[in-house]
């Protein structure tokens, strides 16, 4: 079945512009449907949730906004987890904070190239893709582990990465909110902390659909062999504390949380966003940006 592309917008150079750029980018085999309104977007989202990909979605439109429109999104359990990618002029610091804070996956501002365009609908597809995947495995788990109260894990590789995200996953009250933050978190802590990769590593690596053999050649590098991340749980009757740490000399974590909207060319980071955003009730990264400690409160 064709997958597809949602754009909303009542903008038409603006359409035309994104219907353009997707058509001679990297997701030319996506079908894009186009509507001029909030309501005709999410009629379409009704018919059409279990093939879109990707939302490409105005902010600022007559009638209905499309923050309002997120707000609406994020009602419907059908469709709320499909990435949007919001289209804006404004570069208002107060806005874009908005917009992440309703689950946006990537805040655009207009004009932008179709690099840019194609670069970033790229990301969010392989992220609600890798998604999926994970929920589709993670339904029958969370009774089994409901009531472990300290665990530990030690990871090296990205396979790992995905299960042990998983099954930790399954230790919080919504695993499907949390899976993605850990996964991501943990993976940026092998990639990045551990291998040495930057985000343009990986976006070239990608590119040339090579970085998942560069990743495995890094991990049987001599001085990598014994690096590995080790995941720590606690829960008690107030929170759940997840603690991640690599083996890697840190990072400049100030500059992934705060996010600026004109530098739309790093698509990548998103992961480490969306877990500080979406994921977790508070994230903290501390010493030199190799441990970072993700809270969940109960209620």
């Amino acid at each position: 079945m064709k997958r597809e592309i949602l754009i909303i917008d009542d903008d038409d150079q603006a359409i035309k512009h994104a219907s353009d750029f997707i058509k001679f980018g990297e997701q030319n085999n996506h079908e894009v449907f186009v509507a001029r309104s909030c309501q005709e977007g999410l009629r379409l989202l009704n018919g059409h949730y279990k093939n879109i990909d990707v939302i490409l979605l105005g902010r600022e439109m007559s009638k209905i906004t499309g923050i309002e429109f997120m707000k609406k999104h994020k009602e419907d359990n059908k469709f709320k987890n499909i990435p949007v990618i919001m289209q804006a002029t404004s570069t208002n610091k107060e806005h874009v904070k908005e917009a992440y804070a309703l689950g946006i996956f990537h805040y655009l501002v207009k004009p932008y190239s179709p690099t840019v365009l194609n670069s970033v609908i790229g990301s969010a597809i392989h992220f609600y893709t890798k998604q999926r995947e994970l929920l589709t495995e993670i339904k029958d788990t969370q009774t089994l582990y409901q009531y472990i109260e300290k665990a530990s894990f030690k990871i090296r590789s990205l396979e790992e990465a995905d299960l042990t995200g998983m099954n930790i996953a399954t230790l919080f009250p919504d695993p499907d909110k949390v899976m993605l933050g850990i996964s991501e978190l943990i993976t940026n802590a092998i990639e990045h902390g551990n291998l040495g990769l930057t985000n343009q590593d990986k976006m070239n690596l990608q590119k040339q659909s090579k970085w998942y053999n560069e990743v495995k050649r890094r991990l049987e590098m001599p001085e990598n062999k014994n690096k590995s991340v080790r995941v720590t749980y606690k829960r008690d009757d107030k929170q759940i504390v997840l603690n991640i740490k690599d083996d890697g000399p840190g990072f400049d974590f100030k500059k992934v949380l705060e996010i600026d909207p004109t530098k739309d060319e790093e698509s990548y980071g998103r992961g480490i966003v969306f877990a500080a955003k979406l994921s977790f009730d508070k994230i903290e990264y501390v010493g030199k940006g190799n441990e970072v400690i993700c809270t969940v409160n109960l209620h």
